[in-house]
């Protein structure tokens, strides 16, 4: 299976946080929340579950792509421990349903979801090969019940969420960035830190559990903000990124416009969805 039950929390935060001209925050939450909805209704009346998702369970990685460079912010919450884990965990609620149903069950949940056949929806990406997707099933009715138009929606989201993988990369892979990211690095080791680049850093500090995760966590985030600043890691990147955003928008304009139009379009649709839900749960 794949979104529902096997999150690519990394990448998929990436490209999900790389559109050009960036959506506000607000709007992002309210359409992917219809859209959960949606989906969780529309295989309810399939005889399934299905329990909304969050939009991205580290939220972390969304506010930092390159480097924590807010003092203040790692000194509250360190990598944001407490929060990924209370949103993996409503993440992995449908994983879980998922895995305990027989395998028939498990093929017909699969087709409801994502529908029974792998086409009918594709997307030419900018850096080469083609992805696709079932027009059928209730991911595909939830995209056209909110955008109109689930076959322009697929491609040009699949468009623009690439193209933010692609500018991360891009910013990543230059050599002001690397120079600056090598002074980082010594400025880690100073402060008592062995560390590589920013992110896997992350990962690593994140996988220990012990009883002082947090404030271990803490310690590591305040050094790396406090680096982020003394290296110009922070300013080179926030320079780099938005030169490549730049022209990265000016190269893809048509796409870029046409998911901001779907969007704007949807967000009374699906600010309808979540009213109605809501009235509907407090009726229970």
């Amino acid at each position: 299976m794949r979104a529902p039950l096997r999150v690519g929390i990394l990448v998929a935060v990436l490209m999900g946080s790389g559109c050009t001209p960036a959506p506000d925050k607000p709007a992002l939450d309210v359409l992917h929340r219809a859209e959960e909805v949606l989906v969780r209704d529309c295989m309810a009346r399939q005889g399934f579950t299905y329990e909304p998702r969050p939009r991205t369970p580290a939220p972390d990685v969304e506010r930092f792509p390159y480097v924590v460079d807010d003092l203040e912010w790692a000194r509250a919450n360190g990598y944001g421990r407490a929060e990924r884990r209370q949103l993996e965990q409503e993440a992995s609620s449908t994983a879980s349903y998922y895995g305990g149903l027989p395998k028939e069950q498990q093929k017909a949940w699969l087709a409801a979801y994502h529908g029974d056949r792998a086409s009918g929806l594709k997307a030419d990406l900018p850096f080469g090969g083609t992805v696709g997707h079932s027009d059928q099933g209730c991911a595909a009715r939830a995209w056209q019940d909110l955008y109109g138009d689930m076959r322009e929606w697929f491609r040009v989201s699949r468009i623009t969420d690439a193209l933010g993988q692609m500018r991360v990369g891009q910013t990543s892979r230059d050599e002001r960035y690397v120079a600056a990211r090598k002074r980082w690095q010594e400025c880690m080791s100073a402060e008592g830190f062995a560390a590589g680049a920013p992110l896997s850093f992350r990962i690593q500090q994140l996988e220990y559990e012990g009883a002082d995760a947090e404030a271990r966590d803490r310690a590591a985030a305040m050094s790396e903000a406090r680096c982020a600043a003394r290296s110009e890691l922070s300013t080179v990147a926030r320079q780099l990124d938005a030169a490549n955003a730049s022209a990265l928008e000016k190269k893809y304009r048509a796409e870029y416009d046409t998911a901001e139009r779907l969007r704007q379009a949807a967000l009374p649709r699906a600010r309808d969805v979540l009213t109605r839900s809501s009235d509907h749960l407090v009726s229970q």
